[in-house]
């Protein structure tokens, strides 16, 4: 029986392994990872600025419209979220890149200028123009497969010595701009002809066929809450195995919940209806942190066990900011059959819960501003308000009847080791003297 199960454990984790070590979705997680501060940025100007407008006090509207500010308040928007596409085209790039020791700046600057050259421009009264709506989220998936393309042709290039070898001596960066000549050449001419070709066809650009094969279809797949459910158990089974699930399970899925919250946003600041109920701040708030983790913590705190009790309190404030590692390697819940129920199921029930509630109107939909990293409550009231609170403090509580009859069990079972171990320790010592 142990062997099946070290058998199984083996294939789960070799599996997860290769997932995760992947460079292409090791790149896009990371590449999108290192985007936060602008979406933080972003969403958080965003709510301020839709604040500032819809304040009904006459005097203050008149001191925004006479000072010049009003006209003004979509920018903070537009050069972070609007403008989100072409900082993942370098992000992701310039990650994979340097996963393959190639020029990681000069990646992420080939990337960008193969992703531009593939848009749809157009004309308007003799002036070449481009709809900026096409480089935030809804250009993120042409920027993915344009910067997993190009430092590839920049590995083959260097691979090949087609480059320009400047002499020693030249500084590093003129070195570096003369050594991407060819390649940028080369990244320049493909997707200018990929950009002539599609413009013969019904499709008529890149982008539009990305969106037609594979972002539309994402994106009905991540609207679906059962698609949610099943990926949620797929996180927490891996984050059982000890595999970092988030980011094997949800790295495909990422860019589809972050184009979903930045749609809600853009809708918020319009003042027009919210479009999506899930997004990646819906799974940050209800399925992670303290809403998935917080009766685990609980029961640590009131456990008869010296070494739970302590490992509980050093638990607490990382919990409560959505990190869980302290526990998955310290209780640890990794391989903890004994917990296996409630770490691998607890996310997916509050992901039921909370989309029957918003459903049914009982929670608003958030408006979609990331709130990475903020503790729980906090992010729920940023997102909501006052009723994502009450419902973040209700999963809480049922969290602490899912996880008790577990962790009693654990406990009890730890607190008999300790006693006998007391108890040894005393007949030596006794012994001794």
């Amino acid at each position: 029986m142990g062997s099946e199960k070290l058998s199984l454990n083996d294939r789960v984790l070799k599996i997860a392994a290769k997932i995760q070590e992947n460079s292409y979705i090791k790149a896009v997680s990371m590449g999108l990872a290192s985007l936060m501060p602008i979406i933080i940025i972003g969403s958080l100007l965003t709510i301020v600025t839709t604040i500032a407008a819809k304040i009904s006090a006459p005097g203050y509207q008149q001191f925004l419209t006479n000072s010049g500010i009003k006209p003004l308040l979509k920018y903070p928007n537009l050069v972070t979220l609007g403008l989100l596409s072409i900082y993942a085209a370098f992000a992701i790039a310039y990650n994979l890149a340097q996963s393959k020791e190639q020029d990681g700046y000069m990646a992420g600057l080939l990337s960008i200028m193969a992703y531009m050259v593939v848009q749809p421009f157009g004309t308007l009264k003799g002036e070449d123009i481009l709809p900026v709506h096409l480089l935030g989220a809804e250009g993120i998936f042409t920027a993915i497969i344009v910067a997993l393309i190009v430092p590839g042709i920049m590995k083959f290039f260097k691979d090949h010595n087609l480059y320009v070898k400047m002499p020693v001596g030249v500084p590093e960066m003129i070195t570096r701009s003369f050594a991407a000549l060819t390649t940028g050449g080369a990244v320049l001419l493909l997707f200018f002809a990929v950009k002539i070709i599609f413009a013969q066809t019904s499709v008529a650009t890149l982008p539009a066929l990305i969106t037609l094969l594979i972002q539309t279809p994402l994106k009905s797949l991540g609207s679906s809450w059962i698609a949610l459910v099943v990926i949620m158990l797929i996180v927490n089974f891996l984050w059982f195995f000890g595999v970092h699930g988030h980011l094997v399970a949800l790295s495909v899925m990422l860019p589809v919940y972050l184009q979903m919250d930045v749609e809600n946003l853009n809708a918020y600041q319009a003042g027009a209806a919210l479009p999506n109920i899930i997004g990646y701040s819906y799974i940050y708030v209800y399925a992670s942190g303290a809403c998935v983790l917080f009766g685990l913590v609980f029961w640590l705190l009131k456990a008869r066990s010296e070494r739970y009790r302590t490992l509980g309190k050093l638990a607490v404030v990382p919990m409560l900011f959505g990190i869980g590692e302290p526990l998955a390697f310290g209780v640890p819940y990794v391989l903890n059959f004994t917990l296996f129920i409630p770490v691998v199921f607890t996310a997916s029930i509050n992901v039921i819960l909370a989309y029957v509630a918003t459903a049914i109107n009982l929670l608003p939909r958030f408006n979609g501003v990331n709130i990475s990293g903020m503790p729980v409550v906090l992010n729920g009231l940023l997102v909501g308000g006052w009723r994502v609170v009450v419902f973040q403090v209700l999963l809480c509580l049922l969290n602490i009847a899912i996880w008790a009859p577990f962790v009693k069990r654990l406990d009890k079972t730890e607190y008999a080791q300790e006693v006998a171990n007391a108890k040894a320790a005393e007949t030596t010592e006794g012994q001794g003297a």
